[in-house]
């Protein structure tokens, strides 16, 4: 069979995660490379990563230049490689998606490295359409009325005076992206200002109206920061936010935790935090809560028969959620666990993309700096996150051993939930978190842990 080229396609990594950019190339074109050998390294809003070839072959070109924003399933790189191999990748990229239309309707996709072990010889399965389980559970972009525009695009467009109204978008699902912009300036004078500017308007230099006398700097928001800002955005448009919330006297739960510590630091294990807890307690809750546990494609509910929880962390790179897959399965100390190194990883920037995709609900822990209040935003393409505060001291009534009331301090935690009202019902909700509270206020480890 002749020689064939094959891409090296941008990855998919999240159904949130739609481009990324080239950090740097590792091989250069006419270089010889092997399955699995790393080519180049790219960053999304979520990871900085490394893409590997998919088969033996030589990097034929680089499409995609250090710097270039690409969106998911698009070429970095052509690889010229064996017919064979051409053939192969065709056939476990055909079988993928197969694959894929048949979890859409009954379970969750394999993991991949059931994949990997099932590949030809010197051939990595690469997806070979991967942005279809994405566009099954992420909305529409734009359903606000407005263009979905990159970051880079949208501070182009200010500084030009481009109104991107009228600006065609060439990227994933329309969206703007630089290369439209810088066309648009090209091709025609900037919109005429509609009237006097309001009063917080940018001035020259780009700073609000009033402030160029105030003493300042300019900070550049990161990739990560400003991809995760329209990502925020984009969930507080898309879904109707609301939240109920319960006080849990988490006194039960202090007092395990501090038998299963004792044993634990005998044993030279790592400390538990009530967080670990709580996440078992949201996991039990959502198996009686299925409607929870899923997301919304703005016609149909996906249940996930996985709870993979989302665990939001905090990074010096900006806020990112690691994933703990089938965390229903685990107890609260391999939870505990899993939390702790999932953060080490994140914070030391080793996150990998099986990492951080896939999540089905999340925790948000604000609790961890003092925070007594946890509204949070939701984590498209989910339907529901958990806020967690701080345990605070406060004096709550009581019923004592004979029957009369009374006023006691107790360690309180304020659970808020957070869902999206387009498919959760609020009483639905309300009673998933009360059902959290009750396996929090009655814990037994014998049964939770």
């Amino acid at each position: 069979m002749s020689d064939a080229t094959v891409p090296i396609a941008m990855p998919h990594m999240g159904v949130s995660v739609t481009e990324g950019t080239v950090l740097e190339w590792y091989r250069a074109e006419g270089d010889s490379v092997s399955a699995e050998d790393v080519v180049c390294q790219i960053s999304t809003d979520k990871v900085d990563t490394d893409v590997v070839a998919p088969a033996d072959g030589v990097l034929a070109r680089i499409v995609a230049q250090v710097g270039q924003t690409v969106a998911v399933g698009e070429p970095l790189a052509e690889l010229a490689v064996s017919g064979e191999a051409a053939a192969a990748l065709a056939d476990a990229g055909a079988q993928e998606v197969a694959a894929q239309e048949v979890a859409t309707e009954v379970e969750p996709a394999p993991e991949p490295v059931a994949q990997r072990e099932s590949a030809p010889a010197g051939v990595r399965p690469h997806r070979f359409d991967p942005v279809a389980a994405a566009e099954a559970v992420v909305p529409a972009a734009g359903r606000d009325g407005g263009p979905v525009t990159s970051p880079v695009a949208r501070r182009l467009a200010v500084e030009h005076g481009i109104d991107l109204a009228g600006v065609r978008g060439s990227g994933l699902r329309g969206r703007i992206q630089k290369a439209d912009v810088q066309a648009a300036i090209e091709n025609g004078p900037p919109a005429p200002a509609p009237g006097p500017p309001p009063a917080q308007a940018p001035a020259a230099g780009g700073l609000p109206r009033g402030y160029d006398d105030v003493p300042h700097e300019v900070i550049a928001l990161s990739r990560q920061r400003s991809v995760m800002a329209e990502h925020m955005i984009r969930s507080r448009q898309t879904a109707a936010h609301m939240t109920t919330e319960a006080d849990v006297d988490m006194s039960a739960v202090n007092r395990a935790r501090g038998e299963l510590n004792a044993a634990r630091g005998e044993a030279g294990q790592r400390r538990l935090t009530a967080l670990a807890f709580i996440a078992r307690a949201a996991c039990t809750a959502l198996a009686e809560f299925p409607d929870l546990n899923a997301s919304f494609d703005g016609e149909r509910l996906i249940r996930w028969r996985d709870v993979n929880l989302g665990i939001a962390v905090d990074t010096d790179q900006g806020l990112i959620v690691p994933v703990i897959r089938r965390c229903d399965r685990l107890t609260a100390p391999a939870i505990g666990d899993a939390i702790v190194e999932l953060a080490e990883l994140a914070r030391t920037r080793r996150l990998t993309p099986d990492h951080v995709r896939a999540g089905t609900f999340t925790l948000s822990n604000p609790g961890s700096v003092g925070g007594i209040s946890a509204m949070a935003i939701i984590n498209q393409p989910q339907v529901g996150i958990l806020g967690t505060p701080a345990v605070v001291r406060r004096p709550v009534v009581i019923t004592d051993e004979h029957g009369a009331e009374a006023i006691a301090i107790r360690p309180v935690m304020r659970l808020a939930l957070t869902f999206d009202h387009r498919v959760i019902d609020g009483a639905y909700a309300t009673r998933c978190v009360v059902r959290m509270k009750h396996f929090l206020e009655t814990w037994e480890a014998a049964i939770y842990a």
